[in-house]
């Protein structure tokens, strides 16, 4: 079964907790979110493995929210039961919930959160340039979205090697 969704809308809301600094504007945020997710949306294993994809749809709807280590430790604590700071973390709306349902052609993914925090120290701790381990933290967060994990070796390396793919053709 091939799915066509070279045409796919996407609704990309951009937002800040707290006072922080966005590490892109806006517009060069959404513009390279929406870049990647067409590159996903080009890979035959994502579009293959992904239940979110085996639905129909025009629109894929999701937040890709900031904000600082205190707050992503805040949440990390009160929804995983893990009080310390991560780099990243999403609320997989649709990928989540067996009750998920396309609503006007439209899928709500979800919410990805990054840490600016994080990000920055882990840019230089991995030798990375900003660019680089933000659009990687952004591609995690939209496979965790699309429905994939990382709890096995297999799952990781795969989550990896599409995350590496992705980079190298932004």
């Amino acid at each position: 079964m091939k799915i066509l969704i070279s045409k796919t809308m996407n609704k990309i809301e951009i937002n800040k907790l707290g006072k922080i600094r966005l590490p892109k504007t806006k517009v060069l945020l959404k513009k390279q979110t929406e870049r990647i997710i067409e590159i996903l949306l080009d890979m035959p294993q994502i579009v293959q493995l992904s239940p979110v994809l085996a639905h129909s749809f025009k629109t894929l709807s999701l937040e890709l929210t900031f904000c600082c280590d205190k707050t992503i430790r805040e949440i990390n604590a009160a929804y995983r039961n893990k009080d310390k700071t991560t780099d990243v973390i999403t609320f997989a709306l649709f990928a989540d919930d067996e009750n998920a349902m396309v609503f006007n052609d439209t899928i709500e993914l979800g919410e990805i959160i990054i840490s600016t925090d994080t990000l920055l120290r882990q840019a230089q701790e991995n030798a990375n340039s900003l660019d680089v381990e933000l659009y990687t933290l952004i591609t995690h967060g939209l496979l965790h979205l699309l429905g994939f994990d990382h709890l096995t070796q297999k799952d990781y390396d795969f989550v990896v090697g599409i995350q590496e793919a992705v980079i190298k053709t932004l």
